[in-house]
């Protein structure tokens, strides 16, 4: 196996497109599986086994790692055990090696000086190495000019090298690699009880981000259609925390008056090695503006700690102070000092990450592995989310478990459209995490960020273009790694929020055809037979307020089932009965003023219930919500015609409650 991967793998990293099934992946999967299956492996419930050959792309250096879960569960940090291919094909290291991304923010120089102390210190720990024929030197050579691969050779601990037509027997391989696991055993054990105290619990950040609300859908945006966003900050993050920190992280966003409003998830961070700062270091992503100035600004103004932001979202607010504090780190005053960064401990509710060992046995393409699933959610757990009946419930669930998978949830502001959807999604994947992509359409969205589409790539000849998978693509690449294609036990959705607001024929393009006809492939723009999975839905919404489900491509309209979701008293009367709260004046002016547009505008320019799905619907809170929410929204209905509003007010609709 290790010589098939030597002889095959530069030619099909040259000629293959990277995903899907191909001779690589097969021959990786089967080499994993072996060095599992033996003895020593297989006896020792701490050692995992994970293999890698790219990203999103080839990886110049493909590998296979054993890791010793008490050391390390990531190869980004920590020591473990590594088989290393040359890039020229001419053979395969047998290393024990460190982890090196937490020092790739610092010179060169400096990251290969504090990688060799630590070679040093684990080599006086495994002196019987050396009989065993293993090198005690950083000397290997992986024949590659990459950053990557240079760093890998400054990180090996003890090396030992198979010519690609040198191969040893199996019994000689694998005596080899048992002599390098008894001598991992040996540092894990010497390693015991060297984690800082106080950061054996996963360590957050909180950081302010005042323009939260404006950058939101931008931010967002560059996650579906590059894979992340570059998010520089103008100050240092603590040298003790990075190594932590560096496997990936939860970052609570303050938008103000110590108010937590959203999360992202961060899977890689960079810290730049003097207070003069450092460009984007993923030149590839859109990141945050004028870093190209502000690089450039004083000490002060530049960005000095970037993140690599692979999602992000908005939540349910709640103080700041209900995160628990890293002592030494962080103070009750400090947290959310706008200079820097608050620590804290991650909230096991707000986890984005899970277990490690789940993240680490993600393929090598870096799809995302599905968790296992939550309890089974019934129809009554969705009625409570929703509060809508089973009935019409249940006519969404027979549409999307048809032969025409698809739906639009249609109407105007404020019902509930789009968290309907996500419990629709919720609870036909019953939780499973990974299975619900959401994605915000809006007038610049593309089929190339939906279907597919070239994207620049550097690389040491120039520039080359590319094939990218967008949202759909990579959802049907990770249902096909899970091995749940076309599995009805196992559906997966996309939901296309304000999906009116872009060119749709545009963005669906061969979608269209597919969406009808499940059971055929078509060739799209750059790639070949492309068929739709038949487990996997559409859920759209629709506000009609923006545009009338009427103006849309008659095409789009016929291969999706239409569900209005109009504003709707009985729900309002469930949410105020569920919170204790008395709610007959508020519906009463909800009618009022839905039957006044309905009469000057139509059905589609109402007013929905959600606006007042408050539990603290006080007259004061009626007042801000007509003065901040509604009002704004209803001059823009009567944008041509002013006087039609006539004597709308919160006196006039609420009588009795607003005084």
């Amino acid at each position: 196996m290790l010589g098939t991967i030597l002889r095959t793998y530069q030619q099909a990293r040259s000629e293959v497109s990277f995903g899907g099934e191909n001779e690589v992946s097969e021959v990786f999967r089967e080499l994993r599986e072996a060095v599992e299956g033996i003895p020593t492996v297989a006896g020792n419930e701490h050692l995992k086994v994970v293999a890698s050959y790219g990203k999103g792309n080839w990886a110049t250096i493909p590998w296979l790692s054993i890791l010793d879960r008490r050391e390390t569960t990531t190869t980004q940090r920590g020591v473990y055990v590594v088989y290393l291919f040359s890039e020229a094909g001419d053979g395969v290291y047998l290393t024990l090696a460190q982890g090196v991304t937490e020092l790739e923010s610092l010179h060169r120089k400096e990251a290969v000086r504090k990688l060799n102390d630590r070679a040093d210190g684990v080599r006086a720990l495994i002196p019987g190495l050396a009989g065993a024929g293993f090198e005690f030197s950083a000397g290997i050579d992986l024949r590659s000019k990459g950053s990557k691969a240079r760093m890998y050779e400054a990180s090996t601990i003890v090396s030992k090298y198979y010519g690609v037509d040198e191969l040893p027997s199996d019994e000689s391989l694998i005596a080899d690699l048992d002599a390098a696991l008894r001598a991992y055993g040996a540092v894990v054990d010497a390693h015991k009880g060297r984690v800082a105290p106080g950061l054996e619990r996963r360590v957050a950040l909180v950081g302010t981000w005042g323009t939260i609300s404006r950058d939101f859908s931008s931010v967002r945006e560059s996650i579906d259609s590059n894979g992340g966003w570059a998010s520089g900050w103008t100050f240092r993050l603590r040298e003790g925390v990075r190594d932590e920190l560096s496997r990936g992280f939860t970052l609570y966003i303050n938008g103000g008056g110590r108010k937590i409003v959203a999360r992202a998830r961060v899977g890689a961070l960079r810290c730049a090695p003097s207070a003069d700062g450092m460009p984007n270091p993923w030149p590839s992503l859109p990141g945050t503006h004028d870093e190209g100035n502000r690089f450039n600004d004083s000490a002060n103004g530049a960005y000095k700690t970037w993140f690599k932001v692979e999602a992000i979202e908005f939540i349910d607010p709640f103080p700041v102070e209900e995160l628990e504090l890293v002592d030494g780190l962080s103070t009750s005053l400090s947290v959310v000092n706008q200079n820097a960064f608050g620590y804290v401990y991650e909230r096991l509710k707000d986890s984005y990450l899970g277990d490690d060992d789940a993240q680490d046995a993600a393929v090598a393409d870096g799809s995302t592995i599905s968790a296992e699933p939550e309890p089974d959610l019934d129809m009554s757990w969705l009625a409570a989310e929703t509060l809508l009946t089973e009935e019409a419930l249940g006519s969404m669930i027979d549409c999307l478990r048809g032969s025409q998978p698809q739906l639009i949830l249609a109407g105007p502001p404020g019902t509930s459209k789009t968290w309907v959807a996500q419990k629709l999604a919720t609870y036909l994947t019953n939780g499973r995490k990974g299975a619900v992509r959401l994605v915000q359409f809006h007038p610049s969205y593309t089929y190339e960020a939906f279907i597919e589409g070239l994207r620049p790539v550097a690389g040491p000849s120039g520039v080359s273009f590319d094939v990218t998978p967008g949202v759909v693509l990579q959802v049907v690449r990770d249902m096909r790694q899970a091995g749940h294609l076309n599995d009805p036990d196992h559906p997966y959705v996309i939901i296309m929020d304000e999906a009116n607001r872009a060119n749709l024929p545009r963005v669906m393009g061969e979608l269209l055809y597919l969406l009808e006809y499940r059971d055929q492939a078509i060739s799209l723009q750059l790639s070949k037979e492309f068929k739709l999975p038949s487990n996997l839905m559409f859920i759209a919404t629709m506000n009609t307020a923006d545009r009338s489900i009427r103006s849309i491509d008659a095409a789009m309209r016929r291969r999706f089932e239409i569900f209005e979701l109009a504003p709707d008293a009985d729900v309002l009367e469930r949410y105020f009965s569920s919170v204790a709260l008395p709610s007959a004046a508020v519906i009463e002016g909800l009618s009022r003023l839905n039957g006044h547009l309905t009469r000057d505008l139509d059905r589609h320019h109402t007013i929905g219930h959600s606006f007042f799905m408050r539990n603290d619907m006080s007259p004061k809170v009626l007042r801000e919500v007509w003065m901040r929410k509604l009002l704004p929204l209803i001059e823009e209905y009567y944008y041509d015609q002013p006087d039609g509003m006539g004597s709308l007010s919160v006196n006039h609709l609420w009588p009795d409650y607003a005084d």
